[in-house]
């Protein structure tokens, strides 16, 4: 497994399986797209409750889950991410890019390293807001 270590104000890759280190992103690692759904007193707020937020992002979920079996569901999950997603990464459909461990929210990376590919989770609560998390 692949962490990001910061150190001294420099970066590397470090593999806790192998203990090879890396200047370089490694190309292991999940995968992974997001739905963020934002509230009153995430970091970048909106005018919405925490409740409705989470209400909202449950409501969200239990829609992608339906469709979980669809032909094309990672099509299908940016579909809603443009759409529906408070986050900078709507625009690419919610791609958050290869993603290694110690590189988000320890509430976001412990949901989404349990998650089996083709996979989603949610609501999972950070500082930015509710995220329903897909691995590809």
């Amino acid at each position: 497994m692949w962490h990001k270590i910061k150190e001294n104000d420099s970066v590397y890759f470090y593999n806790s399986d192998t203990k090879e280190k890396s200047q370089e992103r490694p190309k292991e690692g999940f995968r992974l797209y997001h739905i963020l759904i934002k509230h009153i007193n995430s970091r970048n707020p909106v005018e919405r409750s925490e409740l409705e937020s989470l209400n909202l992002c449950k409501k969200i979920y239990e829609e992608l889950q339906t469709n979980i079996n669809i032909e094309n569901f990672r099509e299908y999950f940016k579909s809603k991410a443009r759409e529906l997603s408070e986050c900078k990464s709507s625009l690419k459909g919610g791609d958050l890019g290869f993603v290694c461990k110690n590189e988000m929210y320890k509430e976001f990376e412990k949901a989404a390293f349990i998650l089996k590919r083709g996979r989603i989770i949610g609501p999972v609560k950070t500082p930015s807001g509710y995220h329903i998390i897909f691995r590809r």
